[in-house]
């Protein structure tokens, strides 16, 4: 055979596979009623590999719309006889924004047991529930006694010493592949100053469970000594850039209270510790990594997708006006009333961004 001949050969032969291929190809579209690109064939490790992949994906969270409810009561007879601005009044607002679904899952008992228990301070089972059981509770500024106190319609005007203003905010912080962080902060007039607190609560979303200051810092007195010098440390670092009227003292323990953050972890000093006003210290995950459990080390290595939520609740003004609806049907009404809205104009700070400096910042609006 010559090599020309070799050669046609070879082409008919290349030719002949080329139609047998289409064949094969034309009776498996026939077949399934659609294609599919044989070069994308997976083995059954691959598949298993993909299925676990896909099984532990995380799904966006969903929260419930913002809820806003308000409960107004006022004294029997005022302070001061034959004084109308000494009744002792007491408004109560709760603003929540509500998990419905964590990583597709609209079972979180345990996140919601702890909510409830931080937010109200009671331990019902059912948020709702929890949100009344803590509306219908006036605070008084002073106990009020025998003369007793009924409930309003509308708000009252709210007079220095003798008026309270309680409020209650729950709506998430931050997300992220395996964390999402809670804030729950308690914002309070009671009569002469404002007192505004913030609590985080972190959930792992992947093991479906709450997480404890215990499973994210090591229980040990060493560590713990070492911690509170390194926070220290950055507190005179922070002080290089302030007056000495402004200067921060040091802290004498690490602070119960914390925020794990996008990079790194916040301790939140109560006001008084370092200074008159609260102040946040924030410190790299770099830098706390010797005094993180071993658990927490591993999530935060292998976590990502950070997302800080914007559009937050925002406190409500001391003397807010209600909004307007009948006077009949809010009389007759067992349930918190629905109210507007407003910017917060009672507190000096709100919920919120937290600067370089280690101060709250709370003047921001997410984000």
């Amino acid at each position: 055979m010559t090599k020309k001949n070799l050669i046609i050969v070879i082409i008919l032969l290349t030719i002949i596979d080329l139609v047998a291929a289409g064949w094969y190809m034309s009776r498996r579209i026939e077949a399934s009623g659609k294609s599919q690109n044989l070069f994308e064939q997976r083995d059954s490790t691959d598949v298993v590999a993909l299925a676990d992949t896909v099984t532990s994906a995380s799904q966006a969270d969903v929260f419930d719309k913002e809820q806003h409810n308000t409960y107004y009561f006022i004294s029997n007879s005022p302070s001061i006889t034959g004084d109308e601005s000494s009744y002792y009044t007491s408004i109560k607002h709760v603003k929540v924004k509500w998990p419905l679904k964590i990583n597709g899952n609209d079972e979180f008992e345990a996140l919601s047991k702890e909510l409830i228990r931080k937010a109200f301070g009671n331990s019902q089972s059912k948020m709702k529930d929890a949100r009344y059981v803590y509306l219908k509770s006036p605070n008084f500024n002073k106990p009020i006694g025998e003369g007793g106190y009924h409930t309003l319609t509308s708000a009252p005007r709210v007079y220095p010493v003798y008026g309270n203003v309680s409020q209650v905010l729950v709506y998430p912080y931050m997300t992220s592949q395996r964390l999402l962080v809670m804030e729950i902060d308690k914002v309070e007039y009671n009569g002469s100053s404002n007192i505004e607190t913030s609590t985080y609560i972190h959930y792992d979303r992947q093991n479906h469970r709450v997480l404890s200051r215990l499973d994210i810092l090591m229980a040990d007195m060493d560590k713990e000594n070492k911690l509170l010098k390194l926070i220290n440390k950055k507190i005179d670092d922070l002080n290089k850039g302030r007056g000495d009227e402004n200067r921060l003292q040091h802290a004498l323990n690490v602070p119960a209270e914390i925020c794990c953050r996008t990079k790194g972890i916040l301790f939140l000093f109560k006001p008084g510790i370092l200074s008159s006003q609260p102040i946040d210290i924030l410190v790299e995950y770099d830098k706390v990594k010797p005094f993180l459990t071993k658990e927490f080390e591993l999530l935060v290595e292998n976590n990502d997708g950070y997302w800080v939520y914007k559009n937050s609740p925002e406190a409500e003004p001391i003397n807010a006006k209600p909004k307007v609806t009948s006077t009949e049907s809010r009389a007759k009404s067992v349930k918190p009333v629905q109210t507007k809205q407003r910017k917060y104009s009672g507190a000096k700070r709100r919920s919120g961004r937290h600067g370089h400096a280690g101060r709250r910042h709370w003047s921001r609006r997410r984000r």
